[in-house]
């Protein structure tokens, strides 16, 4: 099992046999009791439904376990937001949802869907769907970009997420 270099999920390496500066992700097949590396950090976008007031942004936390087989990454993807709760922004940017993707040499193009979930989501009815790129993800601090659209808020544009390597937790 190898470690991730950094999304959420975000989340990859350069050749898909090694990720160059000693981390790649873990094999989703291997008997390893490691948890899969854990990626935080932010995302920003426009979406005209859920900015903060007046700043035509919205930001919120997001946070990526993964893992990778072969050349496809898998793994959950969380995101919290950074606004008041009560806000539009403050629930339908919090929710829980898949992350996959695919490595192509060091880039990661990823998708996190999000369902509507009464269980787990502030927004049971409303589910949304992000797709995005990261160019570099042999690095311990990742960055790319992403799009997407909210079932009942519409479309986010102009994202930028931008995440690094969470230490694993101490045993």
């Amino acid at each position: 099992m190898k470690p991730v270099p950094t999304i959420i999920i975000t989340a990859a390496l350069a050749a898909l046999a090694s990720c160059g500066a000693g981390s790649g992700m873990p094999d989703a097949g291997s008997a390893s009791n490691e948890p899969p590396p854990t990626f935080s950090g932010t995302g920003a976008d426009s979406n005209p439904n859920t900015n903060a007031a007046g700043t035509g942004m919205a930001t919120m936390v997001v946070e990526w376990r993964v893992t990778q087989d072969g050349a496809g990454v898998s793994g959950t993807v969380t995101t919290r937001s950074s606004d008041q709760p009560g806000s539009c922004a403050s629930c339908h940017r919090s929710r829980t949802g898949t992350l996959s993707g695919t490595i192509s040499g060091t880039t990661l193009n990823w998708t996190a869907s999000f369902p509507a979930d009464p269980a787990h989501d502030p927004t049971p009815s409303c589910g949304a769907k992000l797709t995005g790129e990261i160019s570099d993800i042999t690095a311990d601090s990742v960055s790319g970009t992403y799009s997407g659209q909210d079932d009942c808020e519409g479309q986010y544009s102009k994202g930028n997420l931008t995440m690094s390597r969470q230490a694993p937790a101490a045993p």
